[in-house]
């Protein structure tokens, strides 16, 4: 059971990243992200996920300076710098 629930966990917290990284992408666009704008330019997987996790994602977004509220209603996410991709990131130690 305990499996379970971690392989659980583990598959929310790749499907919060991939949201974090969908909004954020379109957050770029002049007018901000919306939860309309990620559901119409997302998969099934984005559209599948809510508007709660949406907030939740800009929330964390904003939390880690990434980017802004632009707007309170409709949410509306606007991105302020790139995400740090980390497939690039180096550990420093050479």
């Amino acid at each position: 059971m305990s499996q379970l629930k971690t392989n659980d966990d583990r598959m929310e917290a790749t499907d919060a990243m991939r949201l974090m990284h969908h909004v954020h992408e379109h957050g770029f666009q002049a007018d901000g992200c919306t939860w309309q704008l990620a559901k119409q330019q997302g998969d099934r997987a984005i559209r599948g996920m809510g508007s709660k996790r949406f907030a939740e994602a800009v929330q964390k977004l904003v939390s880690l300076g990434y980017g802004v509220v632009k707007v309170e209603k409709p949410l509306t996410y606007r991105s302020l710098k790139e995400m740090a991709n980390a497939g690039n990131r180096t550990s420093g130690n050479g």
